[in-house]
């Protein structure tokens, strides 16, 4: 009877260990730092990952001109395991806003906002 009882604690403390653990490896992009010249966005982004060639990894980009889809971004990998950069020809005027989100395919997304 004892023997039943540790297995079973230690069956559920593997699996709350289990679901913490993965809920831990999924995380948005730790930053993400876009710069503008000449009709050129370069977007430089933070995201660590073991595996940007499976299963974890930025798979998406949103570039919105003034509050406007402008560019959708899917990607099928992520290039680098954790600082990597795409460039976009986005053509502005003076004082448009473009804003920027990076999309993990585990779990959350992070933006960043610039005016020209």
């Amino acid at each position: 009877m004892k023997f039943m009882k540790i297995s079973t604690i230690c069956i559920i403390t593997m699996a709350v260990l289990t679901i913490l653990g993965s809920q831990a490896a999924a995380h948005p992009p730790g930053f993400v730092v876009p710069k503008y010249e000449e009709n050129s966005l370069k977007v430089t982004i933070m995201h660590f990952t073991l595996s940007p060639f499976r299963s974890h990894y930025i798979y998406r980009i949103d570039i919105e001109k003034n509050g406007q889809e402008y560019i959708l971004e899917n990607y099928e990998e992520q290039p680098r395991f954790l600082f990597f950069s795409y460039t976009y020809d986005v053509e502005t005027e003076v004082g448009d806003e473009i804003k920027i989100t990076a999309f993990c395919s585990l779990f959350g997304q992070k933006s960043r906002t610039i005016i020209v």
